[in-house]
């Protein structure tokens, strides 16, 4: 039910995105349409009141009175019209509220054999949109079209709260729109952010369990292998509990693992020697792994550092197992572990010559319980990862298929 409910919000949201859409359109259609019928009316008024004024005049007299149209055009009723023409079915224009037009061409030829009355909209010589209607008509015994000309922006003012409610509607539309998706993809990090904290709750009872119970059976196994190795003699029995030793380590490690992603600890902040560190936990590693080939180079004088010991240990330590782990893979057994000294920090490589990791486990290799070895619980690069930003320090990657992995960790002085 929970998996749907995203899906549920998105399809919601654009429903109500294209409900928006479609009003906002059908909104536009009606203004429009509602513009034109208004225009139109205008017009047809206009028109009424022309035909009652020159149905008892002739041509002749009309031309006498050039200024007739311009004169009405002076009356503040008269403010809506752009225009007043008349005009032949060869396009020669007889009157005119701009005397000066009188006797030209009209700009486009529209004989009689056009359906009137009809309209259209201009584009006017100043720029302005204007609304134009023609009819014909009898002028004395010769045949004239009348065209009006009318200024769209009065009635399109009257129509601006309309025109409000169409911007409102498409501007829902995308708001719900991209709302959607948005919302989408939150709920999506909530259910997966919701899954990872009842994992982690769930693994911490595991890990607490798991704890309480093999600490002290390993702590006995783990001394017993450490003992038997200094009394006994015998190479098999050696190479026996040297087994035994490893393995205990090595449980006891992942056991530390779990417990480090479960549980986290507050720092313990100290003064302490990056060289010591990293030469303790290179000397352990040459007992677990005696033909390993570990190289500790030092560049720089002085390796002091404040930050928490036991978790920077146990950085390098995952790293270490990480890089020998993967020469045994590919049949080199060495790493190269540097200790550099810069102005503001302190660099650690550490370098294997293993097979590398290929581009498309890259991307993954920091995800918790990811891991493509046959061992392991896919953990130790995630507390890397976690410890890393709890420490405050850098961690960079390199990898080429073939030729190995280089890990550089970055810790401020």
């Amino acid at each position: 039910m929970h998996s749907l409910f995203p899906y549920a919000v998105l399809a919601l949201s654009w429903l109500a995105s294209v409900f928006f859409f479609i009003s906002g359109l059908y909104t536009k259609q009606i203004i429009e349409k509602t513009l034109d019928t208004a225009l139109r009316l205008q017009a047809v008024g206009v028109e009424t009141t022309l035909m009652s004024f020159l149905k008892n005049l002739d041509l002749d007299l009309l031309k006498k009175k050039k200024n007739v149209f311009s004169d009405l055009l002076l009356n503040p009723e008269w403010e809506g019209v752009a225009y007043i023409a008349i005009y032949n079915d060869e396009g020669k224009i007889l009157l005119h509220s701009n005397p000066e037009l009188i006797g030209r061409k009209i700009e486009v030829n529209l004989s009689l054999a056009h359906s009137l009355p009809r309209s259209f909209y201009q584009d006017s010589p100043l720029g302005d949109r204007l609304y134009i209607y023609e009819t014909s008509f009898n002028l004395k015994d010769e045949k004239a079209i009348l065209r009006i000309g009318l200024h769209i922006i009065p009635v399109e003012e009257a129509l601006f709260f309309a025109k409000r409610h169409i911007y409102l509607d498409f501007f829902l539309s995308l708001f719900f729109f991209f709302g959607g998706g948005f919302s989408f993809f939150l709920i999506k990090k909530f259910y997966a952010l919701r899954k990872k904290v009842e994992d982690l709750e769930r693994w911490q009872f595991i890990s607490k369990t798991l704890a309480h119970e093999m600490k002290n059976p390993l702590a006995s196994i783990k001394g017993f292998a450490q003992l038997s190795l200094r009394r006994v003699d015998d190479e098999k029995t050696k190479k026996a509990q040297s087994l035994i030793l490893k393995e205990a380590l090595r449980l006891e490690r992942l056991l530390e693992n779990l417990s480090s992603y479960t549980h986290q600890k507050p720092l313990k902040l100290s003064f302490f020697d990056l060289r010591d560190l990293l030469t303790e936990v290179i000397e352990t590693f040459k007992l677990l792994y005696p033909s390993a080939d570990l190289v500790l180079n030092l560049r720089g004088e002085e390796f002091i550092v404040y930050s928490d010991r036991d978790k920077l240990k146990q950085v390098v330590i995952n790293l270490l197992e990480n890089a020998l782990q993967a020469g045994i893979e590919s049949g080199i057994l060495r790493v190269d572990v540097d200790l550099v000294a810069e102005d503001k920090s302190y660099i650690i490589s550490i370098k294997d010559y293993g097979k590398g990791i290929p581009e498309g486990e890259l991307m993954r290799i920091w995800e918790p319980f990811y891991t493509t070895k046959a061992k392991g619980m896919g953990l130790g690069l995630t507390i890397v990862k976690k410890l890393c930003e709890e420490l405050n320090c850098k961690i960079e990657i390199s990898t080429k298929e073939g030729t190995g992995t280089t890990v550089c960790l970055k810790i401020s002085r």
